[in-house]
C-alpha cells in the first residue's frame, strides 16, 4: 500500500514537473518570436528597432586636468583607451571668427570633433554632454555626444555624436553623425547583416503642421559602419530606407505614418504599412521639377548649401561631366534641370550640405583644381 502510494505521488510530480517544462518552452518560444518581430500594435521606440542591444560597458568620466604651455587638457578614467580632450588658449582666438582649436586624443591619436556624415566640418565646441563605452557584435567602441557647434538655446536639440571604433588601440577610427534623438540606443543592427548601425532622426513637420497634441513628425533613416565610414543603407533602387513617424518630441514612443523598412511595419490604423518610397514614383530628370538627381537618376532630398559648376544642353554630357568630377575625387555631383522658355539646361552640382562650411569647403577644392564654381543655397534659389 506504501508502496503504491509513493509510485502515485511520484508519476504525479512527473506529470506536473513535465507540464511546468512544457509551459516555460511554450513561454521561452513566445519570447523569442516576440524579439524578432518589433510589431507590438501601432507604437513602437528607437531600441525595439534594433535586432540586437549594444552592452555598455563604461561610462568615462572627468578625473584629473592638465596644463601644457598653451593648451589645457581634461583627462577621463574608467576607459580601455588613454583619453582627454584639449582646448588651447590664446588672445589671438575669436568663438566667431578664429575658434579656439579643441580635440581629442585616444591612445594618443589625435582627432577632432565633427557632426555630420560628410565630417567635412570641424566642431570647435567640445562641450561633452555624454560619453560611453560600449560592445557590438565582437568590437568596442567609444561613443561621444556634445552639442552642435551653431546649435544653441532650448529651441535647438541637435545633438552631435562622434563614435570611435577602439577595438584595435592601435588604429582608431571615427564616424560621426547628428541627430535630435539623444540616447546610446541610437547604435544597435537594424537590417540583419552583423555589422553595427546607427539611426539619423530629424525633424520632418506636416506640411499642414497640424499635430495640436503636441507631438511631432520626425524621419528616421538608417547608416551602416561596414569599415572606416558611414554609408546610408538604401534598397535596391538606391533610395534610402525610412521611417516617417509622428511621437513625442524626445522620440520615445512613435507611431508610423509612411515607411520603406528592413521588415514589416505597422501604421496607426494597425495595418501593415505598405513599403513607401520616400519620394512617390517620378520620371528620372524631368524637366518640369528643379530635383536633385544623382548621375544615375534618382531623385534625393535637397539639404541647404551646394556649388554649382557649370551647365550642359544634353544629359549624357552632364553624366560624363560627373563622372569625371568622381574620378577626380571633387566631390559628389548632381545634377539638377533648368528650363527657361524652350530651353533646358542640365546643371552640375557638387554637394549637397546642411551647412554653408560644408560647401564652401567643397567651393575651395574645386577651385583648387582651376574648376570655375559658385555657391548656392538650394532653398532661396531653386
Amino acid at each position: 500500500m506504501f508502496e503504491n502510494t509513493c509510485n502515485l505521488f511520484f508519476r504525479n510530480i512527473f506529470f506536473l514537473k513535465s507540464h511546468i517544462i512544457c509551459f516555460v518552452c511554450v513561454l521561452t518560444s513566445h519570447y523569442y518570436l516576440f524579439a524578432q518581430n518589433v510589431e507590438k500594435g501601432t507604437s513602437y521606440s528607437i531600441p525595439q528597432l534594433s535586432q540586437e542591444q549594444i552592452n555598455i560597458i563604461g561610462e568615462p568620466r572627468v578625473t584629473n586636468f592638465a596644463e601644457e604651455a598653451d593648451t589645457s587638457y581634461t583627462i577621463y578614467g574608467n576607459s580601455s583607451v588613454k583619453f582627454r580632450t584639449y582646448f588651447v588658449n590664446g588672445a589671438e582666438y575669436d568663438n566667431i571668427f578664429n575658434p579656439n582649436p579643441t580635440g581629442i586624443y585616444l591612445n594618443g591619436q589625435h582627432f577632432v570633433y565633427y557632426c555630420g556624415v560628410e565630417m567635412t566640418i570641424r566642431q570647435n565646441y567640445n562641450n561633452i554632454l555624454e560619453v560611453k563605452e560600449f560592445s557590438f557584435l565582437g568590437k568596442n567602441y567609444l561613443m561621444i555626444m556634445n552639442f552642435r557647434e551653431d546649435c544653441h538655446g532650448e529651441g535647438c536639440r541637435y545633438r552631435c555624436y562622434n563614435l570611435f571604433d577602439i577595438s584595435k588601440p592601435e588604429r582608431i577610427s571615427q564616424v560621426s553623425f547628428s541627430s535630435v534623438f539623444e540616447s546610446s540606443a541610437t547604435f544597435g543592427e537594424f537590417n540583419s547583416d552583423g555589422v553595427i548601425d546607427f539611426l539619423r532622426v530629424a525633424p520632418k513637420p506636416d506640411k499642414d503642421r497640424n499635430n495640436e497634441d503636441g507631438s511631432e513628425n520626425f524621419l528616421i533613416t538608417a547608416y551602416t559602419i561596414p569599415r572606416k565610414t558611414a554609408k546610408q543603407l538604401t534598397n535596391k533602387e538606391k533610395h534610402a530606407y525610412y521611417l516617417y513617424v509622428n511621437g513625442d518630441p524626445e522620440v520615445k514612443n512613435f507611431k508610423v505614418l509612411q515607411a520603406d523598412w528592413f521588415f514589416t511595419m505597422k501604421d496607426t490604423s494597425g495595418n501593415i504599412a505598405p513599403a513607401t518610397s520616400y519620394f512617390a514614383p517620378y520620371i528620372s530628370f524631368d524637366p518640369l521639377y528643379k530635383y536633385l538627381y544623382t548621375p544615375a537618376g534618382v531623385r534625393i532630398e535637397k539639404n541647404r548649401w551646394s556649388v554649382y559648376t557649370t551647365y550642359f544642353g544634353d544629359l549624357e554630357a552632364a553624366q560624363e561631366y560627373c563622372r569625371k568630377l568622381i574620378s577626380k575625387k571633387l566631390g559628389d555631383p548632381y545634377i539638377m534641370i533648368d528650363q527657361y522658355s524652350n530651353e533646358i539646361k542640365y546643371q552640375v552640382f557638387v554637394g549637397n550640405y546642411v551647412s554653408k562650411n560644408g560647401a564652401q569647403q567643397s567651393l575651395k577644392i574645386l577651385e583648387k583644381n582651376e574648376i570655375s564654381a559658385k555657391l548656392r543655397d538650394l532653398r532661396k534659389q531653386y
